[in-house]
């Protein structure tokens, strides 16, 4: 019995770009475009009327930007995976829409492998944390908070982290095994108080843990 195709919703003003984008989806195999919105408002009344996977978002566009739009799918639609691209390098949006829950955020020069590959890994329940998203999170000012006292392997496991490294990347790193890695970032999660890898690296942040 095969697999149902993950579902995927392209939100983006350019239709050249839904084509384009829609092309790649339905030629990876596991993928099908369920449909495409040009701003954040459809996506939402799509998501509310139709069964999807993943949204992958655009953030500058007309009537709602994909920001607002992710926040209310989240809102109503826990379980969609929404995934935010976009061809600006805006930092502000980059942080809101994974405190909103966004399962990654991606710039548009990223190939249609890296595409794809991004939105499996955010099916797969996992967070899509490129360096590009990185380096936008930490240009965002922290405020002032107390940080929690961390081990020196934490902190190391922290750091790699934040540098987009894979559990199997930071193992090979740190001469660790996964499990071992596994069993940090739990601790990590259970000190910042946060439940997903963005949302450590956001803490990390806030903390000023992700500077040394």
């Amino acid at each position: 019995m095969s697999r149902q195709p993950v579902r995927v919703l392209i939100v983006d003003d350019d239709r050249f770009v839904q084509r384009s984008v829609a092309e790649f989806i339905d030629a990876a195999g596991d993928l099908v475009c369920a449909g495409a919105c040009g701003n954040g408002a459809e996506a939402v009344a799509f998501v509310d009327a139709h069964p999807v996977d993943v949204v992958l978002m655009d953030v500058q566009m007309p009537v709602m930007d994909g920001v607002e739009g992710a926040r209310l799918i989240l809102q109503a639609h826990p379980r969609v995976r929404v995934l935010m691209w976009t061809s600006f390098d805006n930092d502000a949006a980059v942080a809101t829409a994974m405190r909103h829950g966004a399962a990654g955020f991606l710039l548009k020069t990223c190939t249609a492998r890296t595409l794809i590959d991004a939105i499996r890994t955010a099916h797969g329940g996992m967070t899509v944390l490129a360096p590009d998203t990185l380096r936008a999170l930490q240009s965002v000012p922290p405020p002032a908070a107390d940080a929690p006292e961390l081990t020196d392997r934490e902190a190391e496991v922290l750091a790699a982290l934040c540098r987009g490294l894979s559990n199997a990347e930071i193992a090979g790193h740190l001469y660790l095994s996964e499990s071992s890695v596994k069993a940090h970032l739990s601790s990590l999660m259970q000190k910042l108080d946060a439940h997903t890898r963005v949302k450590v690296v956001l803490k990390a942040h806030e903390l000023g843990l992700d500077r040394g």
